[in-house]
């Protein structure tokens, strides 16, 4: 049987979805969706598949799928799904606590035991998905940063932050949840490593100095960060550095070869390329768009 494969959210958007859903359901992207994905399981049953995997998602279940992991779910046979989902990019700063139960591959698990705990959870997402619908975050001339939309009106300024906030509070509980199950922290290793580049973005990274560093291989090293944060960590270096840059781009008059030089990129060019990847336009163009609306 041949599986046709389910489109995916811009990667850069923070979207949210509250659905009930029954045995006609189905999600199949085999390449993964480019973000993480988050489901918190009210009601009835879901199904995760992976090769040599099934997993069940019940109530109390909170699923987390990393940007690369197969997305293969759906409702089973006569079955029912009522449950919660947010497509996302965690903030850069978040990978140094945030820390779940490997199931699969890139496929995280966390079951909530006690009923003040799921309702605590219950109700969080629920404000994460009203203020993640507001129209003040979709406007038609927002920009998009590795985390959710970048606005420049006061209003809708304060509306990301309150989804950022709410996404930030449902893996904090998850998060605590299983560090009381006894699971394991952020390596200490790579928490060290992401310290040092967040306070030092200057400086020329490459892996066999950090390897160096953590007294790791550059091979070992690249997987143990790839298994930790779910992102590589030429990646991750890059969304520090353009994090930064976006915050100078809107708080400073910095010219743009001065913010390229002062975050760590090697050029202007390979400043600009990088952050028009990322945001779908020039710095210098963010920064017009800014002055328009100031």
């Amino acid at each position: 049987m041949t599986m046709i494969e389910t489109a995916s959210p811009p990667p850069a958007s923070l979207i949210t979805g509250y659905f009930k859903e029954h045995d006609d359901y189905a999600v199949y992207r085999p390449r993964g969706s480019g973000s993480w994905l988050i489901t918190y399981t009210l009601d009835g049953l879901g199904l995760y598949r992976q090769p040599g995997l099934q997993l069940e998602a019940r109530p109390g279940d909170l699923i987390l799928l990393q940007p690369d992991a197969v997305h293969d779910y759906s409702v089973p046979t006569n079955g029912y799904w009522e449950f919660l989902w947010a497509h996302f990019q965690p903030r850069v700063s978040w990978l140094s606590w945030w820390q779940f139960p490997v199931y699969g591959r890139g496929l995280f698990y966390v079951s909530l035991a006690s009923a003040p705990m799921r309702e605590r959870l219950r109700s969080t997402f629920f404000k994460l998905h009203t203020d993640a619908s507001d129209p003040s975050t979709s406007l038609p001339a927002t920009f998009h940063t590795g985390s959710t939309p970048v606005v420049t009106t006061p209003i809708a300024m304060l509306q990301r932050e309150l989804t950022l906030n709410g996404l930030e509070e449902i893996l904090l509980l998850a998060t605590r949840e299983s560090t009381r199950q006894d699971r394991h922290k952020l390596d200490p290793r790579i928490q060290s490593l992401l310290q040092l580049m967040a306070e030092d973005l200057k400086t020329h990274y490459d892996l066999e100095t950090l390897a160096k560093i953590v007294s790791l291989s550059p091979s070992r090293l690249s997987h143990l960060f790839k298994q930790e944060t779910g992102n590589s960590l030429i990646n991750v270096l890059i969304a520090l550095r353009l994090d930064k840059a976006i915050r100078l781009l809107e708080f400073s008059n910095d010219t743009i070869a001065a913010i390229a030089e002062d975050v760590g990129f090697s050029s202007p060019f390979y400043f600009s390329r990088q952050f028009h990847q990322r945001f779908g336009q020039s710095p210098s163009k963010y920064r017009q768009a800014l002055e328009r609306r100031s």
